[in-house]
């Protein structure tokens, strides 16, 4: 199944002030860029994992919505989907 980042993630919790509180942290995606336009990692927007080269791209820029990522079994990037299989 294609990964996909959102928003909030699911390791999201509430600190003692009742804010929430990433665990995984933005740092850890500190230095992922979108394979397309090459920005760094944003926790406020959509992004989807190519199951072929494992490179990470915001959802905007693949035109790939949260909803329809839902229903993709295996997403493959503009780049590897323009492959040819070698015999």
């Amino acid at each position: 199944m294609a990964m996909a980042m959102q928003m909030q993630s699911k390791d999201e919790v509430e600190d003692e002030d009742g804010v929430g509180v990433d665990e995984e942290g933005e740092e850890e995606h500190g230095e992922t860029l979108c394979g397309a336009c090459g920005d760094s990692y944003a926790a406020d927007e959509f992004w989807i994992c190519c199951d072929i080269c494992e490179k990470w791209f915001h959802g905007k820029c693949v035109k790939i919505t949260p909803a329809r990522a839902e229903h993709i079994k295996q997403y493959k990037c503009p780049a590897c989907s323009n492959k040819r299989a070698r015999p």
